[in-house]
């Protein structure tokens, strides 16, 4: 049988004229999709000449980023200049827009009591890193009915982060005076001059360097001094300047912590916050300090909206009502009578000595 070359040939024509005619629809389509996506290039300008006027402008409007309004702040609490506080002196200032909320013989020069060491943890990070290892010699303890200490002994090895800790939180004598003895023999200085003289010289540089005209600092622990003055407004700027720091601002937050202790007594002390402010969530530091001459001190951060507000009170009778009046926050709940008696000393406690140093 002889094959049908015709009808090969034919259906092969078929084909070819069918394949073309794909080809061609592909094609126009391409184009139409080409030229769509020239006309975009176009209404964004990548392909329009200078002299040509601008087309679909609407579309560039479209494509272009609209940006978001600056939310306004919450606005700053105002407080009775009126007010009537138990504090020799206060200031209250929102710091990052140097606004004064409230002031009272803010340039009344007092004593600092234990507020002073917040200078001395400024040196500190100065000369030091938070993961060495300081050594506690028999001069650095402390009585602790006498002074407030952290409970350190002769022999503890604690790092630096952790005396910052005992320092802040229980206002620690003892870690005060590791710290200030230490660090204060990597300070330049005379021969005659000892290493806390030394760490005292520091104290009083750093507050120069911030412009603290009517600070004079003569303890690393804030002991009551003749010579040692401070404002409640220059307080203010220091407290600023522990916040900046985010070692130091994560540590007057804590409530509690326990620290390590090496050594041949190795233990974990549990230390405890003396601002029994730190109940209020909006709380969140700085320091306190008490002694004879300088009354209750306080300095208190506190947050506002997204903002922190400082406040200092020096030479006070009463420093967490003071705080609470300015700050106007609740009064804490009365303890609950459980009925249970009191507990009873095992051993007399001796009376503080008259220029004992606590939180």
């Amino acid at each position: 049988m002889t094959p049908n070359r015709h009808r090969g040939r034919s259906g092969w024509v078929g084909f070819t004229f069918l394949g073309l005619s794909l080809l061609l629809a592909l094609g126009t389509l391409f184009l139409a999709m080409t030229d769509r996506s020239l006309a975009d290039l176009t209404d964004l300008e990548l392909f329009q000449n200078d002299d040509d006027p601008p087309d679909n402008v609407a579309t560039l409007n479209n494509l272009t980023p609209v940006a978001t309004p600056t939310p306004e702040p919450d606005p700053l609490p105002e407080v009775d200049p009126d007010i009537e506080l138990t504090a020799r002196s206060a200031f209250m200032i929102h710091p990052a827009s140097d606004t004064v909320l409230f002031e009272q013989e803010a340039l009344l020069p007092l004593q600092p009591a234990s507020t002073a060491k917040i200078f001395t943890a400024l040196v500190v990070l100065d000369y030091a890193s938070p993961e060495e290892v300081f050594e506690v010699a028999e001069s650095d303890v402390v009585d602790p009915v006498a002074e407030s200490a952290m409970g350190l002994e002769a022999g503890d090895r604690v790092t630096v982060h952790d005396l910052l800790v005992g320092l802040m939180l229980p206002s620690g004598n003892d870690a005060a005076n590791t710290l200030s003895r230490t660090i204060g023999a990597r300070i330049d200085g005379a021969e005659d001059e000892s290493n806390e003289d030394r760490f005292i010289r520091e104290m009083n540089e750093i507050a120069v360097e911030m412009g603290l005209e009517d600070t004079t600092l003569r303890h690393a622990a804030g002991h009551d001094h003749e010579e040692q003055r401070v404002t409640a407004r220059e307080m203010a700027i220091a407290a600023a300047a522990v916040l900046e720091s985010p070692s130091l601002s994560t540590i007057v937050a804590m409530h509690r912590a326990n620290i390590k202790v090496g050594g041949p007594n190795a233990r974990v002390l549990t230390v405890d916050n003396t601002n029994e402010l730190l109940v209020h969530e909006d709380i969140y530091g700085i320091k306190t300090g008490t002694t004879v001459e300088a009354g209750e001190c306080l300095i208190v951060a506190s947050r506002h909206g997204d903002t922190t507000i400082v406040t200092v009170i020096l030479g006070s009778d009463d420093r967490y009502g003071d705080a609470r009046t300015l700050l106007d926050l609740p009064e804490p709940p009365e303890p609950e009578d459980n009925d249970e008696p009191d507990p009873e000393h095992t051993e007399p406690v001796d009376e503080p000595a008259e220029n004992a140093q606590s939180g």
